[in-house]
């Protein structure tokens, strides 16, 4: 009787092991995304310092943002019984990083948007929309 309870306990623990697991991979992938999502943004700033490239960045943002939400929004509720701690932190690191990434433009690029308010502008309002996506999640 014992062993079978105790074989039926290590099932139960393998098994909730295994679910664990599972969500990282979701994580990751969502994480891995969200990087990819937030490098195009900068890519295409960094390639065209310009109202214009601004603008080509803001339409492909624009473009994506609904899909990424989605993507955010399916893992914003894991908890720590449910992926590895590891997991939990290069999620929090990812967001916070690419938060920056984007801000960071208007840093880059101020002497060129000193001389151009729309570029001021235009990477002002890129990095609002981009922390209004991240902080939306959920909502």
């Amino acid at each position: 009787m014992y062993r079978k309870l105790s074989c039926l306990s290590l099932g139960v623990v393998l098994c909730a092991l295994s679910l664990a697991c599972k969500r990282d991979a979701d994580v990751g992938a969502v994480v891995d995304e969200l990087n990819s999502f937030t490098q195009e943004i900068v890519k295409r700033v960094d390639a065209n310092p310009t109202s214009a490239g601004v603008d080509d960045a803001q339409k492909y943002f624009d473009s994506r943002k609904d899909e990424i939400k989605g993507k955010l929004d399916s893992i914003k509720n894991v908890r720590q019984a449910q992926v590895s701690e590891e997991t939990m932190k290069k999620m929090t690191e990812s967001i916070g990083n690419n938060a920056a990434t984007v801000a960071k433009l208007q840093l880059k690029y101020m002497n060129q948007s000193m001389r151009d308010p729309a570029l001021r502008a235009k990477l002002g309002k890129l990095s609002q929309d981009y922390n209004a996506l991240l902080l939306s999640v959920g909502k």
